[in-house]
């Protein structure tokens, strides 16, 4: 980054001053004179203010992602610093927090975040689309999550919760117009039956066309949602909801990136032409190689589908939660999202359940109970080039499994403000394959795939693996004062073993545990005016479970393997400032250290031992030997800081002018296991401006914006060619270029 650009981020942040603007937009925000809000969670399996919840949470409301233009879990993490949010190939979704990763990229994956809709768990990393409109909250949680969450929480969750039908007539409608024909039209109704019974009908169409020269990183995305809510009494309430979306356009593109030197030009990493140039667009740096160009042809064509039940009945004992899903996905794509093509038809079902006790509040012993189940399947058919051997693979992948588990979490008060906490969880989980892996001899772009398997298989991945693990929680809390609270405590997680397609002897992988140890103080002064938490962190992993893409009998593979041992360690800061009634300042802060302590893979195609970070050695012949023991975790940037500010100008009639300013800074970081300088992602800052005119009461709005104010260039991911060897390049994933336009709601 800049000199220019690194200050220009820090003046900005500066000027922005001290966790993020749009928690203010909650809808039952106060008058500003009464201070900050009080955001309501349910992060703990209990409704409490998000201020006396001893972990670090960031709750975004439902009207601020609508105000930010945030029509997809994508692009949430700009809205909030330390979670990264990355595309991979097609649908698929990679997440990170507190160097907690998993590379999303087929039929084996498994999130490290779990994310979770109305309480439903969300199985696989394809399924998390079409999901963000008529949203209440977004609740974003750091750090291992192993007591009340167990599966895929190692490093955090992310719980979408949309509106619930209530008994007033009404609704909201929003659209978008902007530059890359960006159009965005949502509207949600809702209507009472009776005194009882209601419901509520939402929907969303969000559209662009792509930033890439050849329509990809484009959006089209149609989805609807309806929910009955049933509640006879106050102490009985059914939620009854299902719904569906289609993703459409071309996904996710990228570019070629190379060593300067490659090109003859000044720097150490440079893209080969302008940065927003397809893949699809470059067909001399392929061919060059003597490989095929790649598909100008990409497509999204993907359903997804789900029911879902929420039942709570409050008793003298506590509320009895009763949460059941299932869903479903049929997802299609082409992609050249990594610089390589990648086609894959891909149809996961899961159907869960889970039943829970959780105590009255504001008694001295507080307790949560459960139980959950979940059960799942994977039927997929995927295709991915390995360009320098002029062929691709063939997967049939076929998975079922099942998980069970039993958890608590208890609090204990020893005086008025002094709590002890402590949980455990008990898990027990069961993966089965019967999946096989050919080779299928075609050329580029858009082989044709015969319908039976073409010979052979050259990878068997069959049989069944299960295991079992208790997670448990210890800490302390104290209420300093009415608005502070200091807390401490150390839990563990557990992520389960896996499957991926290795050569024989080397097909699963071992589950990847955590010990978490974690200190914060959650505190509102100067008349609930300005907030300041602050968490620290350390966290010990040991068989961290590393996804990355290597050559395996000849064929792009991608892998997950385990780092015997790595550690993290930092702070996350979140402050709010309502500096007058009508001027808010916020600042988001995180620090991170992370490091794997000792890891060595084996591959075929070693990167370059002169300009990789690691230790390349012999290793066992024909594969090559790449300690990276000693380098930062991937996807883990050292600094993230957001920080933003909303000036009002109060209007006679009782609406008012508000203009908002946000930057997001974010430092570079390493994107592909090879730990080579071309999968770095550059440091960055990205500005983002609005103004606009809200009605009395808010009953519409209308705001111009601009993203990105500054056009930067930004790397959100790059992916080492399978062709490597020959042609040196880095497929490159970014984020968009400078967007504007006007943003409008109503409500009724």
């Amino acid at each position: 980054m800049s000199r220019v650009g690194f200050g220009s981020s820090l003046l900005a942040l500066a000027f922005a001053g001290a966790a993020p603007a749009f928690a203010q937009s909650s809808p039952t925000t106060p008058a500003p004179e009464q201070g900050l809000a009080d955001i309501v969670v349910t992060a703990q399996r209990r409704t409490e203010s998000a201020q006396k919840a001893a972990l670090s949470i960031v709750a975004v409301s439902g009207d601020a992602l609508r105000n930010a233009g945030v029509t997809n879990i994508d692009a949430l993490a700009r809205q909030t610093a330390g979670i990264e949010i990355q595309p991979s190939g097609g649908p698929y979704t990679t997440f990170t927090v507190r160097s907690v990763s998993n590379l999303s990229g087929n039929a084996f994956s498994d999130p490290s975040i779990a994310v979770n809709v109305n309480g439903v768990y969300l199985a696989t990393p394809t399924t998390f689309r079409g999901l963000f409109y008529d949203l209440d909250r977004v609740e974003l949680l750091k750090g291992p999550q192993g007591t009340l969450y167990g599966r895929n929480a190692t490093g955090g969750a992310i719980n979408l919760i949309p509106n619930r039908p209530t008994f007033r007539l009404g609704g909201n409608a929003g659209i978008v117009l902007g530059n890359y024909s960006h159009f965005d039209a949502n509207a949600a109704f809702n209507l009472p039956l009776s005194d009882a019974v209601a419901v509520r009908i939402a929907g969303q169409h969000a559209k662009h066309s792509g930033y890439m020269s050849l329509g990809t990183n484009d959006e089209d995305v149609n989805a609807v949602r309806g929910s009955v809510l049933f509640q006879p009494s106050t102490d009985l309430s059914i939620l009854l909801s299902a719904d569906w979306a289609h993703e459409g356009g071309k996904g996710p593109g990228a570019t070629l990136r190379k060593a300067c030197s490659a090109l003859g030009r000044p720097g150490v990493s440079c893209f080969v032409a302008d940065p927003y140039t397809d893949v699809g667009d470059l067909p001399a740096y392929y061919t060059a190689a003597g490989i095929a160009v790649q598909s100008r042809d990409p497509y999204l064509d993907s359903d997804y589908y789900g029911v879902g039940l929420n039942a709570d009945w409050t008793t003298h004992i506590g509320t009895v939660s009763l949460v059941g899903g299932y869903r479903k996905s049929d997802v299609r794509y082409n992609s050249t999202a990594t610089s390589w093509q990648i086609i894959e038809n891909q149809h996961p079902t899961q159907k869960s359940l889970e039943l829970r006790l959780a105590s009255p509040s504001g008694q001295r012993l507080g307790y949560v109970f459960g139980a959950y189940y979940l059960d799942t399947a994977m039927h997929a058919h995927a295709n991915g080039e390995s360009a320098t051997a002029h062929n691709y693979s063939d997967q049939r992948t076929n998975l079922t499994g099942w998980t069970g588990a039993l958890f608590s979490q208890l609090n204990y008060g020893l005086t008025d403000t002094f709590r002890i906490v402590g949980g455990v969880r008990y898990t027990y989980e069961k993966k089965n394959s019967d999946s096989n892996r050919y080779r299928l001899v075609a050329n580029g772009p858009d082989p044709v795939i015969p319908a039976a398997p073409p010979g052979a298989p050259t990878n068997v991945i069959a049989g069944s693996r299960d295991w079992n693990k208790v997670n448990w929680k210890a800490g302390v809390e104290y209420d300093a004062g009415p608005r502070s609270l200091l807390y401490a405590n150390v839990s563990t997680g557990f992520k389960a073993g896996g499957f991926y397609y290795g050569p024989p002897g080397f097909t699963t992988y071992e589950p990847e545990k955590v010990t978490s140890f974690v200190a914060g103080s959650k505190n509102r002064f100067f008349d609930n005016r300005l907030q300041l938490n602050l968490e620290g962190f350390y966290l010990k992993y040991s068989n961290q479970q590393v996804s990355f893409v290597k050559l395996v009998t000849g064929l792009a593979t991608l892998v997950t393997e385990n780092a015997a041992r790595s550690h993290a360690y930092g702070f996350d800061l979140d402050s709010q400032f309502l500096a007058t009634p009508t001027t808010r300042l916020s600042f988001q802060a995180q620090y991170l250290h992370s490091k794997y302590d000792d890891f060595t893979y084996l591959t075929l195609g070693a990167p370059p031992a002169a300009r990789t970070s690691c230790t390349v050695s012999a290793g066992s012949p024909p594969n090559a030997a790449v300690d990276c023991s000693g380098q930062t975790t991937l996807r883990s940037p050292t600094w993230t800081l957001v920080g933003s500010v909303e000036q009002g100008i109060p209007l006679p009639n009782g609406g008012r002018l508000v203009g908002e300013a946000n930057v997001r800074y974010e430092g570079h970081y390493q994107t592909d296991l090879s730990y080579l300088p071309e999968g770095v992602a550059n440091a960055s800052a990205r500005v983002n401006l609005s103004f606009g005119y809200e009605a009395p009461g808010n009953a519409f709005s209308l705001k111009a914006y601009v993203d990105n104010v500054t056009d930067a260039t930004t790397i959100t991911a790059t992916t080492m060619s399978t062709s490597y060897a020959v042609n040196q390049a880095f497929g490159a994933r970014l984020l968009p270029p400078r967007t504007f336009g006007v943003r409008g709601q109503v409500k009724f």
